[in-house]
């Protein structure tokens, strides 16, 4: 849920910091349980376990380094022939790397060499810096330059040396050319010298920025001004925004104390695919499950001697870390399966600590539109209204029933109902005739004066000119409730009881009630309510025959 979601649920009294402080620990565990849920279904999938697995990691950081030395050494060949593309993009310009400068003669070598520079100011041109995302303006003032110039190399230096990186001329810098400078009031910055194959050119203040952060970004996957070390550099880095701008000091002390927190703590700090490897640990693992497999063995001759309780091995050693060591090189079968458990753990660790891995990003419920809301909001008022209006209704109708008791002309009326009902089933042909036309069977008259007539029986009334034919009730029983369907629902309900107003006019569309609606039997509380539909939901205008037993119970439910 969002927030205003969230604070829908809670007490109105709740302060603000409370509030939020619950949705915040709520946000979080919603996170965790649908991180393991996610987890639990993709853990023994390849992909999950090289980002994450400490088995896998080995494996992964190899493949990167290797990677790594590649790109470092393509990197440097193209500033080396001025080439180089600056832009923020991961891939630098399309160099010809098929082409073996070291078979080529001088000649064949500036021939590259123009070619490489050509295709490079082409593509510079064509990088769009508009896209990138953009640095603090502050990341733009001179004294800001000189001091990420520094960093940045240290960084340079540090990832190189976790990757196996050497040779690269980022990391030198001309010091007898910078104290010249500085004797003679020019650059105080360091200064590069790149030696090119017919040219020779120094880099320094932001043309060096711009080469150290391209080259930590392409080769080592960190980006400087972004505050982001990833082990696959994906999209545009920051990039600095050029000129002076007037909200340059806003928050540009903050943001200056967290770069550079951020990554003096990477300087002093490992790899991070190192530290999720945890060899450490498993290592410490290790050594306490493999003591049982050391055997202290008490030799005649040599003294003391250490085995190897391996399976078929024989092995005997001078002490018990040889022991250990031999373990881990000629039985790392046994070692995974002893630090198995260990490593499933840290694998899943590594996984939940990653705030950006896959399967994080909470699942939000969609918000109701304005005008949704606001017509969902009325057809509940109008239903709670129906509800209690009803409430009222039925109260009001059992007081009624409490002073009028049913007296016995009911009784006679059902026998002389059941007896007329009898006779007409003897008859063949009024059976017949019946079943042909059962109107004509329900709209006799019975105004001969006998005694069996009774005109509240059956009765006929006129809505608008239309004939329908409408269930009498005794004078002592309510008249049954008229129910309709909840709006949105369909035939089957739910039912809500209906309005008077809206009761009526539901039966002049429909034509009155079925004749095994409304029919209660004599002596009980109330008759069965009538279920009025819509037009759409019509139901079979055939009419069916009903059958009541008059002895059954009074407490049975039909």
């Amino acid at each position: 849920m969002s927030y205003k979601q969230f604070i829908q649920e809670l007490e109105d009294d709740i302060l603000p910091s409370e509030a939020e402080r619950r949705y915040q620990e709520y946000k979080s565990e919603y996170i965790s349980t649908q991180k393991r849920a996610y987890f639990d279904a993709h853990k023994n999938e390849e992909w999950l376990k090289d980002k994450y697995h400490p088995t896998n990691l080995l494996a992964v950081i190899e493949r990167r380094n290797e990677l790594a030395r590649k790109f470092a050494k393509d990197f440097l060949l193209d500033l080396q022939s001025g080439t180089l593309d600056l832009g923020p993009g991961v891939n630098a310009a399309s160099s010809m790397k098929s082409v073996q400068t070291s078979d080529l003669t001088s000649d064949d070598e500036a021939d590259v060499a123009g070619k490489r520079r050509r295709h490079g100011r082409g593509a510079a041109k064509e990088t769009d810096l508009s896209a990138a995302p953009k640095a603090h303006p502050v990341s733009s003032e001179p004294r800001r330059i000189q001091i990420d110039i520094e960093q940045a190399q240290a960084l340079v230096r540090k990832l190189d040396s976790e990757k196996g990186i050497e040779d690269n001329m980022l990391c030198r810098a001309d010091n007898e050319r910078s104290n010249k400078d500085k004797s003679h009031g020019g650059s105080t910055g360091p200064v590069i010298i790149v030696r090119g194959l017919t040219s020779v050119k120094g880099l320094e203040g932001i043309e060096l920025l711009d080469t150290l952060i391209t080259y930590l970004w392409r080769i080592h996957g960190l980006d400087y001004y972004g505050l982001i070390e990833t082990s696959e550099a994906k999209g545009l880095r920051h990039v600095r925004v050029d000129g002076k701008h007037s909200d340059a000091s806003i928050n540009g002390a903050d943001w200056e104390r967290k770069l550079e927190s951020r990554w003096q703590e990477r300087l002093k700090g490992q790899d991070p695919l190192e530290v999720m490897t945890a060899k450490e640990k498993i290592d410490a693992t290790a050594v306490e499950a493999l003591d049982p497999y050391v055997r202290k063995i008490r030799d005649e001759k040599y003294g003391w001697k250490y085995g190897c309780g391996a399976k078929s091995c024989t092995k005997l050693f001078h002490a018990a870390e040889f022991v250990h060591k031999h373990l881990k090189l000629k039985h790392p079968e046994l070692v995974m399966e002893l630090t198995s458990k260990v490593r499933e753990d840290i694998y899943f660790q590594n996984y939940m600590s990653d705030e950006a891995a896959p399967g994080g990003t909470p699942i939000m419920q969609p918000s109701l539109p304005a005008e949704l809301r606001k017509e969902r909001s009325e057809e509940h008022r109008i239903i709670v209204l129906v509800i209690i209006f009803t409430d009222i209704v039925t109260s009001l109708q059992k007081e009624k029933l409490e002073k009028r008791r049913p007296g016995s002309d009911t009784r006679l009326k059902d026998d002389r109902g059941g007896r007329r009902e009898r006779e007409n089933r003897s008859n063949g042909s009024e059976r017949f005739e019946r079943s042909e036309n059962p109107h004509s069977m329900d709209f006799q008259a019975n105004n001969d004066g006998s005694v069996g007539g009774n005109t509240d029986e059956s009765m006929f009334d006129t809505f608008g000119g239309q004939g329908m034919h409408v269930t009498s009730f005794p004078s002592e029983m309510a008249p049954p409730p008229v129910l309709m369907p909840v709006p949105g629902a369909g035939p089957l309900g739910p039912f809500v009881p209906a309005p008077p107003e809206v009761a009526m006019q539901m039966l002049r569309d429909q034509g009155g009630p079925s004749p095994f609606e409304g029919g209660g039997r004599s002596g009980r509380a109330g008759p069965s309510p009538i279920i009025a539909l819509p037009p759409s939901f019509r139901q079979d205008p055939r009419r069916l025959r009903s059958y009541q037993d008059l002895d059954a119970p009074d407490d049975e439910v039909t």
